[in-house]
């Protein structure tokens, strides 16, 4: 358990590492490109959830998920879309992406992902927050057992503070 509990931390830095290296220009008002939040949702029930814009429409988007006995890593890749809709403050992207989560457990387990959005981008320079609910639809792939598949649909709302 504590080899796991070492790889999910050594992870989890590497992921930020990586993230604030490729970080670039945020919409986020009164925010820098990097924002960490809290997500709940399946698979596990809830996590850290983080966000490093790439440019204005492009993100990169890894998660640690914990619970129902799952320590799980994510990562996705987010396009946002502004033009669908317009509210009277702040910017509200519907967003779509690819990703992959990662299972470390007693059997590796992989699933690819899609991920289908929408958040809202807070309009003040004292709230560099946004708020999202996200649909994920994902193929899993296991390793133990004699390996197989299955498919689930995930449903998932969080949110972030950006530095």
């Amino acid at each position: 358990m504590k080899n796991f509990i070492k790889t999910l931390l050594l992870a989890a830095a590497m992921s930020l590492v990586a993230g604030v290296s490729v970080a670039g220009d945020s919409p986020i008002k009164g925010g820098g490109p990097f924002g960490l939040g809290l997500e709940l949702g399946d698979p596990g029930t809830w996590g850290a959830v983080g966000k490093f814009w790439i440019d204005q429409k492009n993100a990169i988007q890894p998660a640690v998920k914990l619970g129902n006995g799952l320590a799980l890593l994510q990562c996705d890749y987010l396009w946002h879309e502004y033009s669908l809709i317009h509210p009277n403050q702040g910017l509200m992207p519907i967003y779509f992406g690819a990703g992959a989560d990662l299972s470390l457990q007693t059997n590796v387990t992989v699933g690819a992902r899609g991920v289908v959005g929408i958040s809202y981008l807070f309009d003040r320079e004292n709230v560099p927050v946004d708020i999202y609910v996200q649909v994920v639809p994902e193929l899993w792939f296991y390793t133990g057992g004699g390996g197989g598949t299955s498919f689930y649909v995930y449903g998932d709302i969080g949110s972030r503070y950006y530095f």
